[in-house]
């Protein structure tokens, strides 16, 4: 229910953030990409609601459900994601992870710092100091954004 502008659009900005993850995590590039969206906010021109199935190549999937119809904390801080798999169910909350069954997973020891924009900086110089490409670069993030382009041919 908040105003919303192109740069908070659900498959330009939200839904980037998980085609990115998904084929980073998959190991394997998307080869298949389908989406639907809700009604044109006639204010906002823009859909309040979408989803999105992606499959990698190794045949990795993942479903992506968005709304910014959402009755509660706005996204970034009551957003969860839940990452199923043949070894297991895992949720993020927040900063938190939990198993399937909500048992809290402690993951305090698997980096530096729990701030993702620290890990991220600490990434980028590291790169620089050894004279390799950052594991977050402009090149990698490309190929996410061709699979936006055909989602958004999809939905015109």
């Amino acid at each position: 229910g908040q105003p919303r502008s192109w740069t908070d659009h659900l498959l330009w900005h939200h839904a980037a953030h998980t085609v990115d993850l998904f084929a980073y995590q998959a190991g394997s590039p998307v080869v298949k990409a389908n989406a639907v969206q809700g009604p044109i906010h006639p204010t906002l021109g823009i859909a309040m609601d979408m989803s999105i199935q992606l499959q990698a190549a190794n045949g990795a999937i993942c479903t992506l459900s968005l709304s910014f119809n959402n009755d509660g904390p706005m996204s970034g801080q009551g957003t969860f994601f839940r990452y199923i798999g043949n070894t297991g169910t895992y949720i993020a909350r927040y900063d938190d992870l939990f198993n399937g069954k909500e048992e809290k997973i402690d993951v305090s020891q698997v980096a530096v710092s729990m701030n993702g924009i620290e890990l991220q900086d600490r990434e980028f110089f590291a790169a620089i100091r050894e004279g390799r490409e950052p594991n977050s670069s402009v090149a990698q993030v490309l190929a996410c954004y061709e699979v936006l382009h055909k989602l958004e041919q999809q939905l015109k």
